[in-house]
């Protein structure tokens, strides 16, 4: 899967996911990369994202008002006697310039998207029409980093080191690849026990009997 983004005065920044990593390459507007890194999915979780909006209403009424203002004498003059001036021109100059602004803020600070892993963080460009897109891309790194993860550590065997299984199998149950029932079954798998808790009797500790 991949997700592309360009912006103005920022470049392009690119992320795939491929079989065993989540590639990212960020580039500036002359194609030159700035930042390029693959992290192996055993690196990813966990995996965090949002979607951060902040628009600055007040702000934007307050340039309209401003634009309204230094606006009306000139297209009232054009309204009415259909010639333009210098003044009408600076208008559309000072309004290009403010379109553009608020196009930039919009991007880069308004509104953005924020993928977070253990190691990596990146921000792109908060677009409404690729919110669904993010959104999938999230989704699908999730699932092939926990599916990868069952696939190569998930498997345990009783006739090998315990020790070093079970942290492998505890470490998978905290980045939730592994359920609490399924990590128990592995656990009692490797050391035959159903559970670490202790019995009393006749006011001893005795060890969690065996399971056959």
């Amino acid at each position: 899967m991949i997700f592309s983004q360009k912006q103005l005065f920022l470049g392009t920044t690119h992320i795939e996911l491929r079989a065993e990593s989540l590639y990212v390459c960020k580039r500036n507007p002359q194609g030159v990369p700035t930042l390029e890194t693959e992290v192996p999915y055993e690196e990813i979780l966990p995996i965090k994202s949002g979607e951060h909006r902040h628009i600055p209403t007040n702000q934007l009424l307050l340039t309209g008002l401003l634009l309204v203002f230094l606006g009306y004498g000139p297209w009232r003059e054009w309204l009415t006697t259909g010639h333009t001036d210098i003044a009408l021109y600076s208008w559309w100059l000072i309004f290009g310039l403010n379109a553009l602004a608020s196009w930039l803020r919009f991007e880069q600070q308004w509104c953005t998207f924020r993928l977070r892993t253990a190691h990596l963080a990146v921000t792109l460009a908060g677009r409404p029409w690729q919110r669904k897109q993010f959104r999938a891309l999230v989704a699908e790194l999730e699932r092939r980093t926990k599916t990868y993860l069952r696939d190569e550590y998930g498997q345990v065997n009783p006739l090998g080191f315990i020790e070093p299984q079970l942290r492998r199998v505890a470490w998978l149950h905290e980045l939730e690849v592994l359920s609490a029932p399924e990590a128990q079954a592995l656990s009692t798998r490797l050391t035959g026990r159903r559970g670490a808790a202790t019995l009393r009797s006749m006011g001893q500790e005795l060890e969690s009997p065996y399971l056959n």
